[in-house]
Parts: C-alpha cells; structure tokens; sequence
C-alpha cells in the first residue's frame, strides 16, 4: 500500500466511526480508550473523530501560513 492508499483507508474509518458515535452516542470507554492508543480522538468543536497525525498536520499546515502571511504584509 502507498501512503495515499493508507489515507483513504484511514479517512474512511474515522468516517464511518463519526458516524457509529453520531447515531449511538459514545462508543464506550473501551473503544474510545483504544482509540486514544491509535492516536484518534473526539473533535467536540468539529463533531468528528480526527487522528492526531491529521491534527498535527493541520497546525503546522496553520503555523507556516501564519509565517508567511506575517513576513508578506510586514
């Protein structure tokens, strides 16, 4: 599997487990205490569950624009 091919997979379970956690509520600490270990968790502010590489990725996605914009318009 390439990594673009993992992506997929992955955006797809976090889907479908947003989904589960939608309809059902909480998934129960278990699944949720397993999920912590993966490194996914509940976005309460998104209304989603989101891997903390994806968050990550997102932040510095965040902080570099920052920087741009800031030494742009400086």
């Amino acid at each position: 599997m390439n990594p673009e091919e993992i992506l997929e997979l992955e955006t797809a379970a976090l889907e479908r487990l947003t989904e589960d956690r939608r309809l059902s509520g909480s998934l129960g600490p278990e699944v949720e205490e397993m999920l912590a270990v993966a490194g996914v968790f509940w976005d309460a502010e998104e209304d989603r569950y989101t891997s903390v590489d994806a968050y990550v990725s997102d932040l510095n996605y965040n902080i570099v624009a920052a920087s741009i914009s800031d030494e742009h318009y400086a």
